[in-house]
């Protein structure tokens, strides 16, 4: 017989909260530490918050920054959009809930 999920449980499975270090944002997204450093200081991007001081105080980021960097590179490297419309833009998919 199968067996039935609840469907609350797997919906609070997906809410997870998954934070990751530098390094890991890194590699997943493909950007490099000075990209990184550039949309953190234009405010495009911020860490969601710091590990504790015992485990080297690195800035943790969330798969939302993740996304965000994604929506960055496409629109820097495929549409060539600067730095200042990109900040438009996730202004405004921040306001609409894209």
């Amino acid at each position: 017989m199968a067996r039935r999920t609840n469907r609350s449980s797997r919906a609070a499975s997906r809410r997870e909260v998954v934070l990751l270090s530098r390094a890991a944002l890194l590699v997943m997204s493909g950007a490099s530490e000075r990209e990184l450093e550039v949309w953190e200081r234009e405010e495009l991007i911020a860490p969601v918050e710091q590990a504790p001081l015992d485990s080297g105080g690195e800035p943790l980021y969330d798969r939302e920054t993740l996304r965000r960097i994604r929506v960055i590179r496409t629109l820097a490297d495929e549409l060539e959009v600067n730095l200042p419309g990109i900040g438009v833009i996730l202004n405004l998919l921040d306001q609409f809930g894209g």
